[in-house]
Order: structure tokens, then sequence, then C-alpha cells
């Protein structure tokens, strides 16, 4: 904990980019005005099924371009091999 203390969260939080995906229990939708690439259009669009949940963070596989805590993901929870980590909060 605290490895990288420049990346703590704004509640103080430290370690929650790069160590796994994290799960959250909002379901992958396009975001306002969201449209297709029209290069290509089922990048995105095809997981707006239900079916897939939102994952932020990253994982130890995840390109470091891309390691940010406002880059999302989507999975399903069967799926395999996705380095997914949780976190238990209280509200």
């Amino acid at each position: 904990m605290g490895v990288h203390p420049a990346g703590v969260s704004a509640f103080g939080v430290y370690d929650l980019v790069g160590n796994g995906w994290e799960w959250t229990r909002t379901e992958f939708a396009p975001f306002p005005g969201f449209t297709p690439m029209p290069f290509y259009p089922g990048y995105s669009a095809n997981f707006f099924d239900g079916k897939h949940y939102v994952m932020k963070g990253g994982s130890p596989r995840t390109a470091a371009c891309m390691l940010r805590r406002s880059f999302r993901n989507w999975f399903q929870p069967h799926y395999p091999y996705l380095y997914a980590t949780f976190r238990c909060v209280e509200d």
C-alpha cells in the first residue's frame, strides 16, 4: 500500500489503478451523445446489451497509456482471465 503516493484518490485511497480491474454494478452503456466510430461500429455498441458491466482502473496487463481512474472497460461476470479485483464499499 502507498507504493505510488501520487496516485492516491481524492478520498485518500491508494492503489486504485493498475492492480486489477475493479468491478462496478454499473451496466456498460453509452455516454450521452455517443455515436459509433464509422471504421469500427461494434467496438462498444455491441456491448450495450445489459449483460456487460463497467470495470474501472486497469490491470498489470493493461497498456500504460490507458492506466487512469477514468478508463472503463466492460466484461460479463463469467469471462475468464480478466485480472479483476474487488473492493468492499460501505455507503
